[in-house]
Order: structure tokens, then C-alpha cells, then sequence
């Protein structure tokens, strides 16, 4: 958060301002001594900055998730087009190996079966897991999988009975500067809370 620093009239500029009004009058003005200026003046105490590696931390995280919302915006967007037999240019700039493979084998069924997808999953929280590495990073997903419904041609719902959220183990490797979903590993739960990823 930047910091503000509130302006101020220095005491320089007041004895000024009370000279300017003496010298509108006709009386002489009184001799006023000046004080010296001092040496020191209020300041805002520095805003502690990030590190060069804090930075760069921050940065790969931040972009890691911008790659897992990415692929998963991009997969829903297909699968509500029906599915398809290979993976799109956008889903291979930040999905790749078995992450990719698992999306692809979705979009083909859905093809196979003439389903499609309507609405979206909510994507709860995502909280980094475990330390940084510069080339691979893990992330946890809570995502809501209450809002979506498969339909079918006719346009009947084929939305599984016990539809279950997930909390995703995400595995993303950088490769010539970035960042792509590489694994995932998940486990269904009956409900999902944001707290689930935040612990």
C-alpha cells in the first residue's frame, strides 16, 4: 500500500505570509527575527521494499496462477462448445504433459458423447504449497463445481447425481519464461470451503 504523506505550511512560509499582511498597513512593521531553518524535516518513514528473489517469488506465483486459471477458463470454454479431439493453441500455452493429456481425454469424450457444458466452476481460493523453485512450483485449488450442468443434443440434463467439488494438487513447470500446469492431483470432496485451500 503506498504510503501519503499530508502537505504542511513550513514556518518559513507563515512569517512570510504574516510580513506580506504588515506590509499592506501603514505602520512600520515590527522586526521580526527569523528562526534559522532546522536541519531536520518530518519525512515518511521508507516503505520496505521487496527483494530482487521476493520479487521474482511473487511474480512466478502470481503468474503460475494466472496459467491455472487460464487452462481451466479455456477448458470449460471448449466444453461448452461441445468438447474437441485435440487441444487448442490457448491450451497449450498454459497447460502441458499429463495435465494437458487429462484435459484432452475430457474434451474427447464429450465430443464422442454429444455433451456440452453450461456454466462455469467457481475457482474458491489458490494458495502456493510448499517452497519456490525458479522452473516449478506447486499450487492448491479449491474449485465449487456447483454452478455447471452437462447437457446432451436434446438438451437434457446428463449432470452426474453426486456432482463433486475438488481440491486440486496443481503441478506447474516454467519452460522459456512461462509458466504452464504440468500435473494435477485431486481429491473430490462432498462440499468445498475457500478455507479448505487456506490451510
Amino acid at each position: 500500500m503506498a504510503l501519503r504523506v499530508r502537505g504542511f505550511v513550513t514556518t518559513g512560509a507563515a512569517i512570510a505570509a504574516c510580513m506580506l499582511i504588515a506590509a499592506c498597513t501603514p505602520e512600520t512593521p515590527p522586526v521580526v527575527n527569523t528562526p534559522a531553518p532546522t536541519a531536520s524535516t518530518p519525512t515518511a518513514n521508507p516503505t520496505p521494499t521487496e527483494s530482487e528473489i521476493e520479487r521474482q517469488m511473487r511474480l512466478d506465483y502470481e503468474a503460475a496462477e494466472s496459467a491455472y486459471r487460464g487452462a481451466v477458463a479455456e477448458g470449460e470454454r471448449l466444453s461448452q462448445q461441445g468438447g474437441s479431439k485435440t487441444a487448442s493453441p490457448k491450451l497449450k500455452t498454459v497447460a502441458t504433459g499429463d495435465y494437458l493429456t487429462l484435459q484432452v481425454k475430457a474434451l474427447r469424450l464429450l465430443r464422442s458423447r454429444g455433451w456440452h457444458l453450461v456454466g462455469n466452476a467457481r475457482i474458491l481460493a489458490v494458495q502456493p504449497v510448499g517452497g519456490w523453485e525458479a522452473t516449478e512450483l506447486k499450487l492448491r485449488a479449491c474449485e465449487d463445481n456447483s454452478p455447471w450442468k452437462l447437457m446432451d443434443k436434446r438438451g437434457r440434463d446428463v449432470t452426474p447425481d453426486e456432482k463433486a467439488d475438488y481440491i486440486q494438487q496443481l503441478t506447474l513447470t516454467k519452460s522459456k519464461g512461462k509458466w504452464k500446469v504440468a500435473d494435477v492431483s485431486t481429491r473430490r470432496v462432498q462440499s468445498v470451503e475457500r478455507a479448505d485451500c487456506e490451510s
